[in-house]
């Protein structure tokens, strides 16, 4: 049923968002673009949310972990009585190192000493003595791509240098006496002749 309305009518009140012109003009209004970019303080606290777990973590590790402690030095004393009562070979110990070094890990079982250091650069240096055959011995402490580089004379004994270890290390080895003694770390090769040269 026509209710006497023209179209024109219709279309004047249609809900359509209208807006005047500078020249006095109406045309229809369109929705205002929001704006992509982000504010300093959207900026900073996102930042701020990202630091608090960081700066949590960081502390737990200091207070609980003790992780700006010096590194705790191994009694390692009772090890090599230890080894010298138990071993069945003469145990080489190191004499006379630079009071630099620091005793990290110390351990005896099964015919096998092993006594870790650090230097004073910070670099690892592990003394390895054991009954077992060195065939076996090797791959285990070295890894199975190790291989022998040239004799070595440090003092009266002749070591196997091998320039490449497990883990970017290099080692040097000396079988003798029924055993197999091994120095194996990241430090430098002349460090590594000098720890040999202190086994006594």
């Amino acid at each position: 049923m026509n209710s006497g309305r023209a179209p024109e009518d219709d279309q004047a009140c249609s809900p359509v968002a209208r807006g005047v012109r500078e020249d006095g003009g109406v045309s229809d209004a369109t929705p205002t673009q929001a704006r992509s970019g982000r504010s300093p303080r959207d900026i900073a606290l996102s930042l701020l949310v990202l630091l608090v777990p960081v700066v949590l973590l960081l502390g737990i590790y200091r207070l609980v972990f003790s992780g700006d402690a010096p590194i705790a030095a191994a009694n390692e004393a009772d090890t090599w009585a230890t080894a010298r009562h138990d071993a069945p070979y003469p145990v080489l110990e190191p004499v006379g190192l630079p009071a630099t070094w620091t005793a990290l890990s110390a351990s005896y079982g099964a015919g096998t000493l092993r006594v870790g250091y650090v230097t004073a650069a910070g670099s690892g240096i592990q003394l390895v003595e054991s009954a077992t055959a060195a065939n076996q011995l090797l791959p285990a402490e070295l890894g199975t791509d190790a291989r022998p580089g040239d004799l070595v004379t440090i003092g009266t004994r002749q070591w196997r240098a091998y320039p490449v270890a497990r883990t970017d290390n290099r080692a040097l080895v000396l079988v003798d006496s029924g055993r197999t003694t091994i120095v194996v770390g990241s430090a430098p090769q002349a460090d590594l002749r000098g720890f040999a040269a202190t086994l006594r």
